[in-house]
């Protein structure tokens, strides 16, 4: 199992109501995959850790990085983990301007 880390930038014409519809999609479509994960949004910049099984993780990055809501795609850490840092969650948003939430999961 894998959790990776990564950070972009939103296009200028997100709105709030764009973040909740993704991390809606996210929420269904990684729990068919066992894939868990929280998601922070600034207000401009996307902040997420994405754990799970190393191939459904990748296709997941290659559809995220394709995704026209953002740009600037970069993985910052990446990593081998036996356990998951957020197992209850398909996907956590975690609101506000601070990013240590999910930075910091990946040090757990």
């Amino acid at each position: 199992m894998i959790r990776v880390l990564y950070f972009s930038t939103a296009e200028a014409e997100l709105v709030p109501a764009d973040v909740d519809n993704i991390v809606s999609v996210a929420q269904e479509c990684n729990a068919k995959f066992n894939i868990t994960g929280a998601l922070t949004f600034n207000g401009r910049n996307f902040c997420q850790v994405l754990e799970g099984e190393e191939k459904h993780i990748r296709v997941l990055l290659d559809n995220i990085a394709a995704d026209s809501r953002h740009s600037g795609f970069k993985i910052i850490d990446e990593k081998q983990v036996t356990e998951r840092h957020f197992a209850d969650w398909s996907m956590l948003r975690v609101d506000g301007l601070d990013f240590s939430t999910v930075i910091n999961a990946m040090n757990a």
